[in-house]
């Protein structure tokens, strides 16, 4: 087998879930700025279904004067035994970062569907070289890949300076492979950074919790298991052994000073 990743250890957005945003809303056309903070959550102390591989149909009309913005982004690692409570992998960590901006009419992996091979390489050893391909091969419907050279630790993080976003490709897709493990991962799928009413998020900050691409066998954090047959779907493993109900990171974009309004 291939050798596995070894990297050292109310205008609302659409994925309510597990969100904090703080952004600002061209209110009129006088510019009234309303700055505003939202925890959204689930009543009664309920687990909240996770949206994050669950991209809307479609995104609104942009309300913005400016077509195109540009984010920083950063994945931060909370991976603790708060979030394993068994206990920690030795070499935990996350492999490098992989994902691309594009808009609504691509879709590179979604909840209750099928890994394609990119994903099952990020998913089972940590490598982005094929879903890179994947994203290219998306043509005009992906403005760019994103990818880093370099994993994280458990609770390091990996940042993406200048993410440029355009109305025509508003969406980011990125995702790590939670290593070691058999085939899980985190990350977002179609993140619209237009809110309901068209305009620009300010900051935006999603937990992430643990998915299982559904194409190698496991229920412990290690390596080199038997693959999946036939391959399964995409789930959640939110809450589910060896996982707690605890985010394993956190996904955040803030928009660069200067970078339209």
């Amino acid at each position: 087998m291939p050798a596995r990743d070894g990297t050292a250890a109310e205008a609302v957005p659409p994925f309510s879930p597990g969100i904090r945003w703080t952004g600002r809303i061209a209110a009129s056309a006088c510019a009234v700025l309303i700055a505003a903070t939202f925890v959204l959550g689930v009543a009664h102390g309920e687990t909240a279904p996770d949206m994050s591989l669950s991209p809307q149909a479609d995104d609104p009309a942009l309300t913005s004067a400016h077509d195109s913005v540009t984010y920083g982004v950063t994945f931060t690692g909370t991976w603790t035994t708060d979030v394993t409570p068994a206990g920690m992998p030795d070499g935990a960590h996350f492999s490098p970062l992989i994902g691309g901006v594009h808009n609504a009419a691509v879709t590179f992996l979604e909840a209750g569907g099928t890994a394609t091979p990119g994903v099952e390489s990020m998913a089972e050893r940590g490598r982005t070289a094929t879903l890179a391909k994947e994203i290219e091969a998306a043509g005009a419907n992906t403005l760019g890949v994103l990818r880093k050279e370099d994993g994280s630790g458990a609770t390091g993080s990996s940042t993406f300076d200048a993410v440029t976003v355009t109305a025509d490709h508003p969406r980011i897709t990125l995702l790590s492979m939670i290593a070691p493990s058999p085939d899980w991962f985190v990350g977002v799928s179609g993140l619209s950074l237009l809110d309901a009413s068209g305009a620009w998020v300010e900051t935006l900050t999603l937990e992430l919790f643990p998915w299982d691409a559904g194409t190698e066998e496991g229920d412990e954090l290690s390596f080199d298991n038997a693959a999946t047959s036939p391959q399964g779907t995409i789930t959640s493993l939110r809450g589910a052994a060896p996982f707690s109900d605890a985010p394993i990171a956190t996904l955040t974009f803030t928009r660069s000073a200067g970078s339209g309004g």
